[in-house]
C-alpha cells in the first residue's frame, strides 16, 4: 500500500464489488468526543423522522469539473439500520474493542457515474465523509463514528478508542459504482433501550468535502457541486454537501 499527502492507497477488486460495491481507506485519527455539529442549509429543530425501512436517497446532483464542466452524477443513499453486529469491515473489532452486542450502525453509500470522456484520464471519485450530530440529536447517544472499508483489509480504524474517528476519506479506483462508508453508535443497545437507537440517525449530519477525481497523488482535479436535486451544499463551504442521514 502506498502512503501520500495523507492519503492511504486501495486497490480495488472485480470480484470483491458484489459484497461492498466499492472500497475506501483510512485517512484521520480519531477526532474528540463529542462529534462535532454539522450545520445543513435548514437548522430548524423538528421532531425526529422515523428510521428508513430500506435505501433513501439524502443526496444526489452534478459533480462538474474546476472549469465548470460536469464530470459526473453523485447520489449518496442511506439505511437500513443494523443492529448487534459490527460493520463488515475488516480488524474494526481488533482496532475498535467496541461490544458487538450494543452496537447500531447505518450504511452510507456514495455512488459517483463518471462522465464517459473523464474516464479514460481519471480512475474515479475521492472525497472525505465527516459525522456530527444536530441540534435534535439527543444528548445520551454516547460515540459516533464513521469508517469506510479499506480495500485490502489492513487498515486500523481507532487509533486511541475511545471515541469512533468521526472522519474518514476514500479513493475510489477501478471504476467501481459506489462507496459504502457506516455510521456507528458503538452504546445503542442498552437496559434502556434494548431495541437500539434507530431514531438518533435521522438526526445526525453528514458532510461530504474535499471531493476530486484521483490517479495518483500527483494527478489529482478538484470538483465542485453543480445543481443538488436532493440534498444542500454546506452552509460554510458551496462545494460541500451537509445533509441529514435520514
Amino acid at each position: 500500500m502506498r502512503t501520500d499527502t495523507g492519503w492511504r492507497r486501495a486497490v480495488l477488486a472485480g470480484l470483491a464489488l458484489a459484497s461492498t460495491a466499492g472500497c475506501g481507506f483510512l485517512q484521520d485519527l480519531a477526532e474528540p468526543d463529542p462529534p462535532p455539529s454539522i450545520p445543513v442549509a435548514d437548522e430548524t429543530v423538528r421532531p425526529p423522522a422515523a428510521p428508513a425501512a430500506g435505501p433513501l436517497v439524502i443526496a444526489e446532483g452534478a459533480l462538474l469539473t474546476a472549469e465548470g464542466g460536469r464530470a459526473g452524477r453523485l447520489t449518496v443513499t442511506a439505511g437500513p439500520v443494523q443492529t448487534g453486529v459490527v460493520p463488515p469491515v475488516p480488524n474494526f473489532s481488533d482496532s475498535c474493542p467496541v461490544d458487538p452486542a450494543a452496537l447500531q450502525y447505518l450504511p452510507v453509500s456514495v455512488g459517483f457515474t463518471m462522465r464517459w470522456d473523464q474516464q479514460s484520464a481519471m480512475p474515479g471519485l475521492a472525497a472525505r465523509l465527516d459525522v456530527g450530530t444536530g441540534p435534535e440529536t439527543p444528548a445520551d447517544i454516547g460515540d459516533v463514528g464513521i469508517v469506510v472499508e479499506s480495500g485490502d483489509g489492513t487498515e486500523r480504524y481507532c487509533f486511541d478508542y475511545p471515541p469512533l474517528p468521526t472522519s474518514d476519506r476514500f479513493w475510489n479506483q477501478m471504476h467501481a459504482e459506489d462507496v459504502t462508508g457506516y455510521v456507528v453508535l458503538d452504546r445503542a443497545v442498552t437496559p434502556a433501550t434494548p431495541e437500539g437507537r434507530a431514531d438518533v440517525f435521522p438526526t445526525l449530519r453528514l458532510r461530504i468535502s474535499d471531493l476530486r477525481l484521483f490517479a495518483d497523488p500527483e494527478d489529482v482535479r478538484s470538483l465542485r457541486l453543480g445543481e443538488l436535486t436532493v440534498g444542500a451544499a454546506c452552509p460554510d463551504a458551496p462545494d460541500a454537501i451537509c445533509v441529514a442521514l435520514g
